[in-house]
């Protein structure tokens, strides 16, 4: 009963500095310093192939602080709730290669992977598209695959277009 109430704890604190340290990073977009080039985003993630016991699709709230990176790429720091539950992850979006020259206007498409241990579906793989204040994605892995979308929120950050 003492090593539950130990691992308990220790799975509180672990939840909870995560917490803080995605919540740092949503607080200081916009303000000067690391992520003043940084956007956020919030929304929803929709599991394809989960059902709550309504039978709806599963899922929960979506946020994310995205950062410009060399290249194209997109820094995208997660953090997705299910019921009571909480995760923080990092993913790095790089840019899809347009077939023929970019049209003003036109989405800009990326993908990306994160690795899981494979009892949580292994390797997660992204196809991501940003479309003026607009993200969606699908994802898919051993264990799930669904959607994520997502609507910028405002900030005094720059845009990452």
């Amino acid at each position: 009963m003492k090593q539950l109430a130990r691992l308990s704890a220790i799975l509180a604190l672990a939840l909870c500095a995560g917490c803080s340290s995605f919540q740092g990073k949503w607080d200081a977009v916009g303000q000067p310093g690391q992520y003043q080039n940084a956007s956020r985003w919030d929304g929803r993630w929709t599991s394809a192939r989960h059902k709550s016991a309504a039978g709806a699709p599963d899922g929960g709230r979506l946020r994310c602080v995205m950062e410009p990176g060399p290249d194209g790429q997109i820094a995208a720091h997660l953090r997705a709730n299910w019921k009571a539950f909480a995760a923080n992850y990092d993913v790095t979006f790089l840019p899809k290669i347009p077939r023929g020259p970019s049209k003003p206007g036109a989405p800009k498409e990326f993908r990306g992977t994160h690795d899981l241990p494979k009892a949580f579906g292994g390797t997660y793989r992204y196809d991501a598209r940003i479309m003026g204040d607009q993200f969606s994605a699908r994802y898919d892995s051993s264990y799930d695959s669904g959607k994520f979308e997502m609507t910028r929120q405002l900030t005094n950050a720059a845009h990452i277009h």
